[in-house]
């Protein structure tokens, strides 16, 4: 299947060893003594991370996370994080098991599902397993609903970001707004691509648009934002394996997760890893179909994007 290629931007310091200074979160109620993950991952565990946020921020969040891993399997000399450029990379990193593990946001997931990746564990933040977008805009503007957005430009992450992207063109659809899908634009009003939650946030802060959209795991610095909308709960990202990772791995490392303490998530976003439900996920396929994401889409994406290279190698 011709896909996305693997687009992997690895950050320096994004690598914890099982020497690190996370030992002494206590015994998991994992039996430690016999792993099947060591061999698995010939030493080292490269974990795919999206780009939602920049590469110090996601340094920090992941480290717990990486040496909770790293000091629970034997074998395990490593994980090492390998941030992405965009949301079809971090996909593909995973698929084609160029990383062991991988942090899927749900739209993504839900599409890499028939590339028979693993679900391991879901995020959770604030006790809970999902979350919304929400749409704000500056107090000293004339938008006050959603109708008022038409002719308006709007600050969003990615086209195949959940929270920033497709939730909140789905929530402007409902409204009754023409917002567009993976191949068109919208009609009503224009997005301006941030590639990143703070960043749309920014834009909106700075003047730069009339609105943002975002994940509400984003909070605005400015007293003078304000929502005018949400969208239906979105589930949080979920960590998968790669295709064909036996089932004892996937069982021990989906055990590990969830064990995860609250030590080691001190500095992220998500402060525990539940146990995986694939009920959680019908709502985001919805979305995904009315939004006229697939996989028959992504290659034509692909397929355009070969044949405007090979027009600009022409000089055509």
């Amino acid at each position: 299947m011709n896909r996305r290629t693997y687009l992997g931007a690895v950050a320096g310091g994004l690598t914890a060893t099982s020497a690190g200074c996370l030992g002494d979160f206590g015994d998991s109620d994992i039996d430690e003594a016999e792993h099947p993950v060591g061999a698995w991952a010939d030493g080292s565990i490269e974990f795919g991370l999206p780009p939602f946020q920049d590469a110090e921020e996601l340094r920090t969040q992941y480290g717990g996370t990486f040496e909770w891993l790293a000091d629970g399997f034997d074998g395990v000399d490593s994980v090492e994080g390998t941030p992405t450029t965009d949301y079809n990379g971090v996909v593909e990193s995973v698929v084609n098991g160029h990383t062991e593990l991988a942090n899927l946001s749900p739209i993504i997931f839900v599409l890499a599902q028939e590339d028979d990746i693993n679900p391991l564990a879901v995020n959770w933040s604030h006790g809970a397993d999902s979350y919304h977008t929400y749409i704000a805009t500056r107090a000293e503007t004339d938008i006050d609903s959603i109708d008022d957005l038409e002719g308006k430009t709007i600050a969003m992450v990615d086209p195949m970001s959940a929270s920033g992207g497709m939730f909140p063109r789905y929530t402007l659809s409902e409204a009754g707004l023409h917002a567009g899908d993976l191949e068109t634009e919208p009609e009503d009003f224009d997005i301006e691509w941030s590639f990143g939650h703070d960043a749309a946030l920014t834009a909106l802060e700075n003047g730069h648009v009339d609105a943002a959209a975002y994940g509400d795991f984003q909070h605005p610095e400015d007293d003078e934002i304000v929502k005018i909308a949400e969208s239906d709960p979105i589930p949080f990202d979920v960590v998968v394996a790669k295709p064909e990772t036996p089932d004892d791995v996937r069982d021990e490392l989906a055990a590990r997760l969830v064990a995860t303490p609250e030590e080691a998530l001190e500095d992220h976003r998500v402060d525990e890893y539940g146990e995986f439900d694939p009920d959680l996920y019908e709502g985001v396929r919805d979305v995904a179909e009315e939004m006229g994401v697939d996989i028959e889409t992504l290659d034509e994406a692909e397929t355009d994007e070969d044949e405007d290279e090979d027009e600009d190698e022409d000089g055509s």
